[in-house]
């Protein structure tokens, strides 16, 4: 048997190995089943009481009826750092920099990851973040500046 393998027959696996592994997504996404439909629900709520904006209930429900309507509904929150992914702060940092092409050209992710309050222990997160990015809020992003 192999010895470098841990009590669990898993092998000592490093974050990386486990980041290869699952294909890059790093954090828990649509793949991970092991989240039922309850927990995704508890995730929706926790999104809007993160804390008390007024704005942050107008932002999530304007971004949710928009998804919808382009068909590409958001059925679950992306989970990073064991926490629910603030789409309201990440959309807000974002566009406050310039929107996410300045941010990708300018490569301050690392201010993003901060205003997150994400542990910057996280290498992954820059490509992470831009990645949900992308997927929940550039469409809403391009369709807020008219730029679609």
């Amino acid at each position: 048997p192999n010895s470098a393998a841990s009590p669990n027959g898993q092998g000592d696996w490093g974050f990386d190995d486990h980041f290869r592994q699952n294909g890059n997504t790093g954090w828990a996404d649509e793949a991970d089943s092991s989240r039922g439909r309850g927990e995704a629900s508890r995730d929706f709520a926790k999104l809007y009481e993160l804390d008390n904006d007024p704005k942050r209930k107008e932002f999530l429900d304007d971004l949710f009826t928009f998804m919808q309507k382009r068909g590409t509904p958001v059925n679950r929150i992306p989970i990073m750092a064991k926490q629910v992914l603030d789409l309201y702060m990440l959309y807000k940092l974002v566009t406050e920099k310039g929107g996410l092409v300045e941010v990708i050209n300018k490569k301050i992710w690392r201010e993003i990851t901060k205003g997150l309050n994400l542990p910057t222990s996280i290498t992954s997160a820059a490509f992470t973040l831009r990645t949900q990015y992308m997927k929940y809020l550039y469409p809403y992003e391009c369709e807020r500046k008219g730029l679609s």
